[in-house]
């Protein structure tokens, strides 16, 4: 018998006998890790978490439903070194950074830089980023640079959402919450037995929640401060001076799921989903304003009128329309040699409003709208050879997409048009990947992945009363600009498991974020070209079980090698307009430089009573700039800065205690709190783009019954009520505004679930 046989063999005899001791521990230690342990596919084929040499944030959907979380931005505080932040005006989706390196700009022709999957299918835009926590069986969060795993743009990390698949077990569930501000969610699914091989589950959503930022006019609210020269209107309503709310949530959803098992060797799954997302924009309060009057004068207030002074008007707008459909085949053509296809279509209808004076004058608004599609496929071959001395992948990848960055923008009386920019982006990449078992207690780990990108923008600038090209910026009509670029990444690593208990690994890997063109140029000469990123990651870490099972610690320390950083100017750019009076228009992303990122981060589960499960996490992380291109520190870039959304530190501690009583129901109060320590928005560090600390808390206590056929929570969150931001869109040295996004204040929700 071959060591690598050997290895297999003793993989699944540890599990199982972790499993056996933790039953005959449970009076002293509580359940083991081991008897439920997640498994996770992150080297393209199923692995215990603990056996995975990558550091991985797993969140399963029982934690999902205990503490009632319901979209992506609710996950990041359980994984160290993670920040998904909601957009902050401009569209719907997220800001989501790894380890300090990711994406916050929407436009199509920027990259994410956390790569984001459901269903292993990659959705290629920030746009729409902002999923719902629909029937899912777990959510992954790999950290640090995927560039031969995850691929395209995972240059920060991954998050990979996986959904229940259908069993055909006629099994489901509903659930209704109601909470503060008029909280309205419902949730269920069912899985049906169709034939002996054909299963079938649905799954569905609705929630809706009144926004916590008031809307007020400001003449009517603050009439003392109004001066005789103003021309804005008195918006009284039967409301009395408010005309509308920020923060507002309006969404639905369904999903179908198709199992089909023809032969023993051969898995089809085909899924489809629809959501309409009608939400109002986030929750603003305005930093700055052209006018110093309309700062407000108490929390939660907003004196935007999305009133143009020409008449354009519009209402806070974050609407996503989304349909998608994909599908996997498994086929396994022997015992060792298994082939995957993964096919994804998602369109998308999003639309976005923007009042950015943050007042009634109506002097800078903004409608955007985001029409897009993509085509994925993904093939892979697995095998192994040498009776499992090697594991092996190769596969390729093919992205295609085309969307429009479109709407009106109003900027005062001289910059007025229609804008609609075509942005087609193609990708394909080749890669492999193997993993060799010298002996039973090691593996050696090797992949490389190459990939071609090629991004075409086009630009439209109309006059919407004249129809002929604008004024300034209709220079710019049928201008256009292509990006070209290729990349090769890599990956070697060590892992060795000294025990049941305890591995380490060890490991180098690389990837980049893609170049593109500026998407917001104001005249020809600013249609310049930027480059891809890339980063080189050390990372060493180890996985241990120890005490019986009943403690859980997870350590990674890395070291990040930062190269040809894509930052954004908003500070101006050479070649702008440059009258008396204008502020310095642009936005251009541009390669500023290097730096180094390094942290250390621990995850740690422990159980150290029947019922009592304490969970944590912690993260440091130190981002230093070491050198600035020209182009950056013309921006006002310096040294000392860190990237946007790079926290120093972060933790999370989660509290639970499981009561049984004598009915056999059991009652289960749980604690959980994160802090996060301050950061910046904008790579141009500053006032109108920071972010304080902030240290929440949130609660809730659950009832089951014995048969576990209803559960009812009755939960808190942001327990002291604190008032803090989470976002900001700085745009105070274009033209004078800045607004932050504040959290919802502190609210209240009982949430009951049957299962059936």
């Amino acid at each position: 018998m071959t060591t690598a046989v050997l290895f297999r063999d003793r993989q699944k005899i540890c599990r199982m006998l972790m499993a056996a001791s933790s039953v005959a521990a449970l009076s002293l230690t509580g359940a083991a890790f081991a008897a439920d342990e997640i498994v996770v596919t992150a080297q393209f084929r199923e692995q215990s978490l603990q056996d995975t040499p990558i550091a991985i944030t797993a969140v399963t959907g029982e934690e999902i439903e205990t503490k009632a979380l319901s979209d992506i931005s609710d996950i990041a505080a359980a994984a160290p070194n993670v920040t998904i932040s909601k957009a902050a005006a401009s569209f719907n989706g997220v800001a989501a950074y790894i380890r300090g390196v990711g994406q916050y700009d929407p436009n199509f022709a920027l990259e994410p830089g956390v790569g984001m999957y459901i269903d292993d299918i990659y959705h290629g835009v920030m746009v729409g980023s902002l999923f719902d926590l629909l029937d899912l069986d777990r959510v992954e969060i790999l950290r640090g640079p995927q560039g031969t795993l995850a691929g395209k743009n995972s240059i920060g990390g991954a998050i990979k959402l996986f959904s229940r698949k259908p069993e055909g077990d006629n099994s489901g569930y509903i659930s209704a919450t109601y909470g503060s501000y008029d909280r309205i969610e419902v949730r269920g699914a069912y899985d049906v037995k169709i034939t002996d091989n054909a299963f079938f589950r649905m799954s569905a959503f609705s929630k809706r929640r009144d926004g916590h930022v008031k809307r007020l006019d400001f003449r009517c609210d603050r009439p003392s401060e109004v001066l005789p020269s103003d021309t804005f209107p008195n918006q009284v309503t039967p409301d009395g001076c408010k005309i509308g709310t920020l923060g507002g949530v309006k969404s639905w959803g369904l999903r179908g799921a198709l199992r089909l098992t023809p032969h023993e060797d051969l898995e089809v799954n085909i899924f489809a989903s629809i959501v309409r997302d009608d939400s109002e924009s986030p929750g603003l309060e305005q930093f700055a304003a052209l006018d110093p009057r309309f700062l407000p004068n108490r929390d939660y207030t907003y004196y935007g009128t999305y009133t143009s002074i020409p008449g354009f008007s519009t209402e806070p707008l974050m609407t996503t329309h989304m349909e998608s459909i994909g599908g996997q085949i498994d086929w396994e053509i022997s015992d060792n040699l298994k082939i995957t296809s993964i096919t994804g279509y998602e369109n998308i209808e999003a639309v976005s409003t923007v009042d950015l004076d943050g007042g009634p004058t109506g002097e800078l608004l903004t409608y955007n709208t985001t029409p897009y599609h993509q085509v994925t496929q993904e093939l892979r071959l697995n095998g192994e050879f040498g009776e499992g001395l090697v594991e092996w992948t190769l596969g390729g990848f093919y992205f295609d997409s085309l969307g429009n960055v479109a709407g009106r923008v109003y900027s005062f009386p001289a910059l007025n048009w229609l804008q609609d920019d075509p942005v087609s982006n193609n990708s394909k990449s080749v890669f492999a990947h193997a993993i060799l078992h010298p002996v039973s207690e090691m593996s050696l780990i090797g992949g490389i992945r190459y990939t071609d990108d090629k991004k075409t923008y086009m630009f439209s600038r109309i006059n919407p009363d004249t129809g002929l090209p604008a004024d300034v910026v209709g220079v710019l009509e049928g201008v256009g600009g292509t990006y070209t670029g290729d990349s090769v990444d890599y990956r070697v690593g060590l892992d060795y498991r000294f025990s049941d208990g305890l591995m380490a690994y060890a490991q180098f890997s690389t990837g980049y974020k893609g170049g593109g063109i500026n998407p917001r140029p104001f005249i020809p000469t600013q249609v310049v070209p930027f480059s891809s990123e890339q980063v080189n990651a050390y990372e060493v870490g180890f996985k241990s079980d120890f005490a019986d099972g009943a403690v859980r610690l997870n350590v990674a320390a890395f070291f990040n090698k930062y190269d040809d950083i894509i930052l954004i100017d908003t500070n101006g750019y050479p070649g702008g307009p440059t009258d008396p009076g204008w502020f310095p228009l642009s936005a251009v992303p541009f390669n500023a430089g290097k730096a180094d990122i390094k942290g250390v981060e621990a995850e740690t589960t422990v159980e150290p009573a029947p019922g009592l499960t304490l969970q944590g996490s912690i993260s440091y992380l130190d981002f230093e700039y070491k050198s600035l291109d020209p182009n950056a520190t013309a921006s006002g870039i310096s040294s000392d800065f860190v990237s946007p959304f790079t926290p120093e530190w972060q933790w999370s501690v989660n509290a639970s205690y499981e009561f049984a009583l004598s009915s056999g129901a059991t009652i289960t109060p749980q604690f959980y709190a994160e802090y996060q320590s301050s950061i910046y928005t904008d790579a141009v560090n500053a006032p109108s783009n920071f972010i304080e600390g902030r240290t929440t808390a949130n609660a809730n206590i659950a009832f089951r019954t014995a048969d576990e056929g209803w559960t009812a929570i009755l939960g808190v969150t942001n327990i002291a009520d604190k008032h803090y931001y989470t976002n900001a869109f700085d745009l105070l040295n274009i033209n004078g505004t800045a607004s932050k996004v504040v959290a919802r204040p502190r609210e209240f929700f009982i949430k009951v679930r049957k299962n059936f």
